[in-house]
């Protein structure tokens, strides 16, 4: 059902402070925290004395107090004190998982710790580069996280659920290049000379017909970053001069929370007008947009559920999709037979 031996998002650096995170990834319950020493710590919630939520507890400097008997576990997953006696009894200790702090998320290794490598984790530098201004937030969302992955991957359902803001047609005319690696799907499509999406070509300033670009990186399990944009027809942005025209880099973080479930966190990034805080509600809109994606995929969802024997067909505009979904696919397969 999931990609065990892979990277993913749990949360945003700044949901943990002093404060313990309970959180359900890939059905399996967890609490998050932040050391005193800055270290983020990942542990199965669940007391092994008599399986309280370690969530209920409190956070002690480096440790995690048990909220019911007040057991007290470091971010290795061992009781490291019990009250009322001096020896930790053997066996005393809950499953740990590996973290990483990078790029202002939170990453979690959910399969085997000897193969979590920090190598896999893909770069997001616009989260915290000082050159670019991001926009963040999260949704839960109620459904398959595949559905989630599959709707930001298809960029032919712009003109359609977001027809004032990023839709426009040259999207449908414009065949994709789509490159396959071990570990992710790359999808380019360059829009020259057309009406560019309404959002972009207010933010450029850009009079009648534009080129517009819009490239993806999926990087299994469930990471993709967008680079779109769009600047006047013309000025050299396919040749790498966007200076008369914007950029923006969208990432998004799809983890299962269940197999109806997920959790979303996404960022909206841009490196021009930065210090514009008017800029900066404009592109709010971007939020709304995605609110769109989450009421199409939690009805489709809701849908299979009522009719889980009829047939669908795929069409050429899924291409990308589909590869995506192979490539998942794939990589669960080889890790079931490992």
């Amino acid at each position: 059902m999931y990609l065990q031996n892979g990277w993913y998002v749990a949360a945003w650096s700044f949901d943990l402070k002093k404060n313990l995170l309970a959180r359900t990834l890939l059905n399996e319950p967890m609490v998050l925290f932040r050391c005193e020493s800055g270290e983020v710590g990942a542990l199965e919630d669940r007391c092994c004395h008599r399986s309280a939520p370690l969530s209920y507890g409190r956070l002690k400097g480096n440790e995690i107090e048990c909220g019911y008997h007040g057991l007290k576990f470091n971010r290795e997953g061992h009781c490291v004190s019990v009250p009322t006696q001096e020896l930790v009894p053997p066996g005393a200790f809950v499953k740990s998982y590996p973290v990483c702090e990078k790029n202002n998320w939170i990453w979690i290794w959910m399969g085997d710790p000897k193969l979590a490598d920090e190598g896999l984790i893909p770069n997001y530098i616009w989260h915290d580069s000082p050159e670019w201004v991001p926009i963040t937030d999260y949704f839960h969302i109620k459904c398959n996280y595949q559905f989630l992955i599959d709707i930001q991957l298809d960029q032919t359902h712009s003109p359609y659920v977001h027809p004032d803001t990023l839709g426009n047609a040259a999207k449908l005319k414009v065949k994709p290049k789509v490159k396959r690696d071990p570990f992710s799907i790359q999808c380019e499509r360059l829009m020259p000379n057309e009406d560019p999406p309404p959002l972009w070509a207010e933010a450029a300033n850009i009079k009648g017909k534009g080129d517009s670009w819009n490239k993806w990186i999926y990087t299994a399990p469930g990471t993709i970053m967008f680079d779109v944009g769009a600047a006047q027809s013309g000025t050299g942005a396919f040749d790498g001069d966007r200076t008369k025209g914007v950029t923006v880099h969208n990432c998004h973080a799809i983890t299962p929370e269940t197999e109806y479930t997920t959790h979303h966190f996404w960022s909206s990034s841009r490196n021009f007008d930065i210090a514009n805080e008017q800029t900066t509600e404009k592109l709010r809109v971007i939020r709304t947009i995605f609110l769109e994606d989450l009421r199409m995929v939690e009805a489709q969802h809701q849908r299979l559920k009522q009719f889980p024997n009829a047939p669908t067909i795929d069409v050429a505009m899924d291409y990308p999709t589909i590869q995506a979904r192979q490539l998942l696919a794939q990589l669960m397969d080889r890790e079931r037979q490992a």
